[in-house]
């Protein structure tokens, strides 16, 4: 009965590993696919051609030109003249519940192990895949909560596919 314990948890810590991260990241390569990542008011940090950065806030998008408001001072940007615009955005929330499962369910399988080990007759199987679920879902809210307080500066408009990463 040790060699089935040790089977299903292994499968288990296996298949809690392969988890995979899907991140999908909003990528705009025109001003016009731009108008729907943006709106008048978002704050955004441009990167011209020469590489000069300047942050400033949204105040008019066409389909070949940006405004933004630049330290009291209104500057337009046409669309081929920017090589990228990042934003601050809200990190994935599914990619922290994803890596929170993963962490939550191994030590959940670890623990069950542990108790299976201590039943000479081989009845603490169970707790295997029960630990390793109620520990991953413990893990996926708690990754879920931390990503929610996580933003990060992301590019979202690169023209002719370049960015300046």
């Amino acid at each position: 009965m040790h060699s089935h314990t040790s089977r299903v948890a292994s499968t288990s810590l296996i298949l809690a590993l392969l988890a995979t991260t899907g991140e999908a990241q909003e990528l705009a390569g025109s001003f016009d696919q731009l108008r729907v990542l943006v709106k008048h008011g978002d704050t955004v940090r441009v990167t011209d051609g020469a590489g000069e950065e300047v942050r400033g806030t949204i105040t008019g998008l066409s389909s070949s030109s940006l405004d933004l408001m630049v330290g009291g001072t209104r500057r337009t940007f046409l669309e081929t003249d920017i090589s990228a615009i990042h934003q601050r955005r809200n990190d994935s929330l599914a990619n922290g519940a994803k890596w929170g499962f993963v962490a939550g369910a191994a030590l959940g399988v670890l623990g069950g192990i542990a108790i299976a080990r201590e039943y000479e007759s081989g009845g603490g199987g169970a707790y295997i895949p029960i630990l390793g679920l109620v520990y991953g879902s413990i893990g996926a809210g708690a990754g879920a909560g931390i990503d929610a307080m996580h933003r990060s500066e992301q590019v979202i408009f690169a023209w002719r596919g370049k960015a300046s990463w």
